[in-house]
């Protein structure tokens, strides 16, 4: 990895909320960390359509594994 990159991890305590802004291109969520702190990314549209299927997709197959278990 070169020095340059950064790589930040938050451990999520809950979603405080999700706004859709600039007109429907960009999707504004409120995270709360689990220090308290509030984060807020902004992502957009299209990005947050992937996370969601991908979301969607990862958590249908973590459930699978528990119900084969």
């Amino acid at each position: 990895m070169d020095c340059k990159d950064r790589i930040t991890i938050v451990g999520i305590a809950r979603v405080e909320g999700v706004e859709v802004i600039d007109g429907g291109d960009t999707v504004a969520i409120r995270l709360r960390a689990a220090d308290e702190r509030e984060i807020t990314l902004l992502v957009p549209q299209r990005v947050a359509a992937d996370l969601q299927a991908n979301l969607n997709v990862g958590l249908q197959e973590a459930q699978d594994r528990r119900r084969a278990r």
